[in-house]
């Protein structure tokens, strides 16, 4: 009789190894959530031309003169009366559109003011909400992704920690050796290629969740519950509320200014919050030439009348930095060539998550504890999540089909890509 082994037959044996393989079936999910975000994101550097694309057929400006800006105006709150703002985007270079958003619709405009037909730009938008909020409800969304944002920032810097020589060996490629040296040398080399990028995106990324999270603490501690007031030393002081009915703001009193005082400046939105209301505040948003501001806020009042600068611009140095987030982040300044340069340094970095991931699994079919079922699952991550793109770019082009249908269509695509890949691999 063989003596019984009292090590195999612990429970806390047992235990550990259930522990282990819910580690590495954790790790693998957080990797894969990682590789859609970045995936998403590379994609959704080209926004305004997938936006231009979808949805071409509606007309094209150079510019919007102050009578068309304020009549579009006045039609688009007709169509919703008791939307709490109103933003219209002006025309740009690179974005040769206007358009008029409400809480819950948005429509193009004509060159004199009319409304085109509503926005319909399903599968532009289901990119960026995919990277914004992973489909998430939003407030939700963003914070889940802002988390992933500063675990790629600790990876990128303890990554860099944990390789002394990793610059010094910058350019070796050791090609004749074994698989998992291939797959390190590829991983340690691009990053150090491209560390000024992925470290900016990623930082850029968790500042721009995070910051709603911490607006909600400091505003719990120090301002009586009230996060927005967190936000005024960046956006400014909001006036006082008040939801009496008045005569709406004069917008094309405040463009006439701009164009007269300010032609330097490129106007890009106008932002009206509680429009029609005696609390209602006109802002409008304009380019300031080399800096990486999103823009300046010139503030008017109801009759059109200017009343000031937020800051942006020449505001404290922080105001500053915070409002230049957005364009670091997703390369939204210089032009097509950045954004061919960011979409070339996402691909890089989605080639080094996926040789991170393939070097972990090497070492642990090195060590005789390979995990098929989730390597066959981190495959189907990998070349799913593009094919499901595409499947859902493909339904995008049916018509009548919103973006809700697109989010259905990629998930349950991606679970039932998966499900079959670990199946087979068991």
């Amino acid at each position: 009789m063989q003596p019984i082994n009292p090590a195999a037959a612990s429970p806390t044996s047992s235990l550990v190894k259930r522990a282990i393989a819910a580690h590495a079936a954790l790790g693998t999910a957080i990797s894969a959530v990682l590789y859609i975000i970045c995936l998403s994101g590379t994609i959704a550097v080209f926004k305004d031309e997938l936006h231009g694309w979808e949805q071409s057929g509606e007309p094209r400006l150079i510019s919007l003169t102050p009578a068309a800006a304020f009549t579009a105006a006045k039609q688009a709150l007709a169509q919703e009366p008791s939307s709490e703002h109103l933003i219209i985007q002006l025309p740009a270079p690179g974005t040769p559109w206007a358009t008029a958003r409400t809480d819950h619709h948005e429509f193009y405009i004509k060159d004199d003011g009319s409304l085109s037909l509503e926005a319909n730009r399903p599968w532009s938008d289901f990119i960026v909400e995919l990277h914004y909020y992973l489909h998430l409800p939003k407030k939700a969304g963003l914070i889940v992704v802002s988390i992933f944002g500063v675990m790629l920032f600790a990876l990128s810097i303890s990554g860099f920690i944990a390789h002394p020589k990793i610059f010094q060996e910058a350019f070796s490629f050791r090609r004749s050796k074994s698989e998992q040296l291939k797959q390190t040398d590829l991983h340690n080399r691009l990053s150090v290629w491209t560390a000024p990028f992925h470290l900016s995106n990623s930082l850029t990324g968790a500042v721009i969740g995070l910051a709603g999270i911490s607006a909600v603490v400091i505003g719990q501690l120090n301002h009586n519950g009230n996060h927005e007031q967190v936000f005024e030393a960046i956006y400014g002081p909001k006036p006082a509320h008040n939801s009496n009915q008045a005569e709406l703001a004069r917008i094309d009193k405040a463009l006439e200014h701009m164009l007269n005082n300010f032609p330097e400046r490129p106007m890009t939105h106008i932002l009206l919050h509680d429009p029609g209301t005696e609390g209602q505040y006109l802002q409008i948003m304009a380019e300031h030439s080399r800096r990486l501001i999103y823009a300046e806020k010139y503030n008017y009042d109801n009759q059109g009348g200017f009343t000031g600068t937020t800051g942006s611009a020449d505001g404290y140095l922080g105001q500053q930095i915070a409002d230049s987030v957005y364009k670091v982040h997703f390369g939204n300044y210089g032009g097509l060539p950045v954004k061919l340069a960011y979409g070339l340094f996402g691909c890089c970095l989605l080639l080094i998550i996926t040789a991170g991931m393939k070097i972990y699994f090497l070492k642990r079919q090195a060590r005789g504890r390979a995990v098929p079922e989730l390597e066959a699952a981190w495959r189907a991550v990998v070349w799913g999540s593009p094919l499901m793109l595409l499947v859902t770019f493909g339904v995008s082009t049916l018509g009548g089909v919103t973006t809700s249908t697109l989010v259905t269509v990629f998930w349950v695509g991606i679970l039932l890509i998966v499900l079959l890949k670990m199946t087979r691999h068991r």
